[in-house]
């Protein structure tokens, strides 16, 4: 899932979320509640996200096509 692997990121770069919402221009708030999964991440905050945390948005869409539905 999109959300565990960028909370696995932030865990391992040990950046608070609040400070990862600010980098980001993201309302705190709402980045909380789309890495808790209780929200979607609009496509324009999952972008801003990968390139903070250097992930590349392509490994996520390689992997999304080879599994199956």
């Amino acid at each position: 899932m999109v959300t565990d692997v960028l909370n696995q990121r932030i865990k391992e770069r040990g950046i608070p979320v609040s400070e990862l919402a600010r980098r980001t221009n993201l309302d705190a708030e709402l980045l909380r509640r789309s890495l808790a999964g209780t929200r979607n991440l609009r496509a324009d905050e999952f972008v801003a996200l990968c390139h903070e945390l250097m992930l590349d948005t392509c490994d996520f869409v390689s992997s999304a096509a080879v599994q199956p539905a």
